[in-house]
């Protein structure tokens, strides 16, 4: 009979031993979700101000972004006129460059007349003075 009482009562005890350990358990969870929601809560309180602070941000960064794009449309439209100018003075410098060969030419053309005349003219001399 006295087994009997002894095995009960040692169940029981296990069974509150056990209910007890839960408890403990549920206890530090429940502790732990509330440190968590107090820094959420906190966090949240300080993140909408960071969040004000950052939408500004972004907003004044986008306004860059439309400056440099511009800027860089600009700069674009610049360097397209200035390679057309120096396309132009490229072609430009093709033709002084021809006409200065043409020029030369011509100049060489002369100076082999010029010879001749003069040696036509001494050699004419020549034989009068003979």
């Amino acid at each position: 009979m006295y087994a009997g009482f002894v095995l009960f009562l040692s169940l029981m005890i296990d069974r509150l031993h056990h209910y007890i350990r839960e408890l403990r358990l549920l206890r530090k969870t429940m502790e732990a979700v509330k440190k968590q929601n107090r820094s959420f809560e906190d966090g949240k309180n300080s993140s909408s101000e960071e969040h004000k602070a950052l939408t500004a941000e972004i907003a004044t960064l986008k306004n860059k972004i439309k400056n440099l794009e511009s800027e860089c449309e600009v700069e674009g439209s610049k360097a397209k006129t200035l390679e057309a100018e120096v396309e132009a003075l490229k072609k430009q410098s093709e033709g002084f460059l021809m006409e200065y060969d043409r020029l030369l030419a011509d100049n060489q053309s002369l100076r082999s007349q010029l010879e001749a005349i003069d040696q036509s003219s001494t050699h004419l001399e020549n034989k009068k003075s003979m």
